[in-house]
């Protein structure tokens, strides 16, 4: 009968809840864990944040290693890769995310009342004057500006030509426009 491994001895332990087996694997395998993480990410922090996570994982799912299929060292440095490169990843969209809204003009009056009491008068004017479209002109106009779809697809949508969804949405807009013009809104 073949000597039982270490990495078996441990997986049937932590699949029972022996935490002495998790703390054993940790002293083993930690060290191998924390120096590939730093070396993803660069940053001890980072690191440390992304060992956790595999001994964590390792501990919630221990069944997710085979002993059939590589030593224990393995599989946990293929998770740290894993979890260290998803983390790059991860901190990289963040900082793009902010980066791009730096770039964003601030908008002073978005946060002044009289300006945003303003909007929603404009705003309902523009309700007003879309219902009072004839259906045709108003379902090609929501279609196109609040479902953001193309003349194109409008026309696909509705079974028309593209020619006559054009005309209706552009009637439409003239129509809309004379009423908010009427109502003192500026288009």
């Amino acid at each position: 009968m073949p000597e039982a491994s270490p990495d078996r001895e441990w997986l049937h332990r932590l699949v029972a809840g022996d935490e002495g087996a998790l703390r054993e694997a940790y002293r083993e395998h930690a060290g191998a864990v924390l120096a590939l993480a730093t070396r993803v990410l660069g940053n001890p922090a980072s690191a440390e944040d992304v060992m956790q996570d595999v001994f964590v994982r390792l501990w919630e799912q221990p069944d997710r290693f085979d002993p059939a299929r590589g030593r224990l060292r393995s599989y946990l440095l293929a998770m740290t890769h894993s979890r260290a490169v998803e983390r790059l990843r991860a901190d990289e969209s963040q900082r793009r995310r902010i980066e791009a809204a730096r770039r964003q003009p601030v908008d002073p009056t978005a946060s002044d009342p009289t300006h945003a009491t303003a909007a929603r008068d404009d705003g309902a004017a523009v309700r007003r004057a879309l219902a009072e479209l004839p259906a045709d002109q108003r379902l090609a106009i929501e279609m196109a500006y609040y479902g953001g779809l193309s003349y194109r697809d409008v026309a696909v949508a509705l079974d028309e030509p593209e020619g006559t969804v054009r005309y209706r949405i552009r009637s439409g807009m003239r129509k809309m426009r004379a009423a908010l013009q009427a109502e003192e809104v500026s288009p």
